[in-house]
């Protein structure tokens, strides 16, 4: 598996590539954060390991331009370090504390290896999209779309609850193990990734709409 690492400190950077390389892995390390932007136009990765913050672009940012320019991202592993401020990563795959230990390479190698796309016969077919269990991808009109963890379970909740009013809270609890925040977009902002993605729009057949003041519904639109 080929395996980005982009680490502000050079000699963690380093560490981290001799420990997947002796697994038998290919890991690319960069330096800036222009430099990953630039590789995942031109590389295809499985993984991209980041560490959250750092003096230009860091991680965060990274991952957020990321999101913002492409449908079909690698897996995106943040590494948190003590300090790092509560939420900030919740677009990423997954967050490893920072140092990465041994069992945390294995860790990244195992998920990877989890989230890789598989045979289709794993599948559930819904309304005219194509689930695929395990590796967070969905076939929309015959084109594959990777997703997020968080954003494969939220397409999947509100798929399956097509034509019911959801309260962000039920969402919330369901997708996430918590209860909304005050304040906290979080789930706005993975509603619109999700409707982004799969299309979520009337003239594409569904409609994704707000419910003033409780949460969110998703309608088939008959054309």
């Amino acid at each position: 598996m080929k395996i980005g690492i982009f680490h502000h400190q050079a000699q963690e950077s380093g560490r981290l590539s001799v420990a997947f390389a002796r697994l038998g892995h290919k890991p690319m390390a960069m330096v800036t954060g222009a430099a990953v932007i630039e590789a995942v136009q031109n590389e295809r990765f499985d993984a991209l390991l980041m560490r959250w913050d750092g003096p230009d672009l860091c991680g965060v940012a990274v991952m957020h331009r990321l999101r913002a320019a492409h449908d079909r991202l690698p897996m995106i592993i943040m590494l948190m370090s003590p300090d790092a401020p509560g939420g900030i990563a919740e677009l990423a795959d997954l967050e490893l504390p920072d140092p990465l230990d041994d069992d945390g390479v294995a860790a990244v190698v195992a998920a990877i290896a989890e989230t890789r796309p598989r045979r289709l016969n794993g599948s559930d077919r819904i309304d005219g999209m194509q689930f695929i269990r395990g590796s967070h991808q969905v076939v929309v009109r015959g084109h594959p779309v990777q997703l997020t963890a968080k954003e494969y379970a939220l397409a999947r909740l509100l798929i399956d609850n097509a034509g019911q009013a959801l309260s962000r809270d039920a969402i919330m609890n369901a997708v996430w193990g918590r209860g909304d925040l005050p304040g906290s977009r979080t789930l706005d902002a993975h509603i619109a990734q999700v409707r982004k993605r799969l299309s979520l729009r009337p003239e594409d057949g569904w409609r994704l709409s707000s419910v003033y003041g409780f949460g969110y519904r998703l309608d088939r639109v008959e054309g």
